[in-house]
């Protein structure tokens, strides 16, 4: 996924328009099950700032996953907005700043940044909706397509004692 930077390199203030399909397996995703099967859209623009090439764009993209709480699967519309800053390689960047990516020649590759937004987007949890009301504790039904006869209101005995916090008065 790279992009030809030649012609805003030559002049400060320049503009370059870019837009890409990949495939999750081109920049490494894909072994998961969540993106089998669909493209990855990049698109944005590089700027010539004078000092830096500034790369902002949009990545759009489908992840399937499953739900945390009622194990159905479903799937997601992904719109990540991407900023970067790049520097072209110099011997005297001999102490890189952190924020800066370095880059050699004329084309940036784009594939770490696509993917290390798309994974850092991802939630720790996924859920169908927010109003899922997940598994039956007892027998496993799933509670968003049906009721079951369960009484999901007994509190564990070593609970209990919390139980009092609750029913405290002013």
């Amino acid at each position: 996924m790279k992009i030809n930077i030649a012609q805003a390199k030559q002049e400060i203030g320049s503009h370059t328009c870019f837009k890409f399909v990949t495939s999750p397996e081109h920049i490494g995703i894909g072994d998961e099950h969540r993106w089998a099967n669909h493209d990855i859209a990049v698109e944005g623009e590089v700027i010539n700032t004078g000092s830096l090439l500034e790369v902002a764009g949009t990545i759009r993209a489908t992840v399937y996953d499953q739900c945390d709480r009622c194990l159905d699967e479903f799937h997601t519309e992904l719109e990540l907005p991407f900023f970067e800053q790049f520097k072209e390689y110099e011997k005297s960047d001999a102490d890189k700043e952190d924020e800066i990516v370095y880059f050699h020649g004329d084309e940036i590759d784009l594939s770490e940044l696509v993917r290390d937004s798309i994974l850092l987007a991802r939630p720790l949890s996924t859920v169908c909706s927010e109003t899922c009301r997940g598994l039956c504790m007892k027998c496993g039904t799933n509670l968003n397509r049906s009721d079951c006869s369960c009484d999901r209101h007994i509190i564990d005995p070593r609970l209990a004692e919390l139980q009092k916090f609750f029913h405290k008065g002013c």
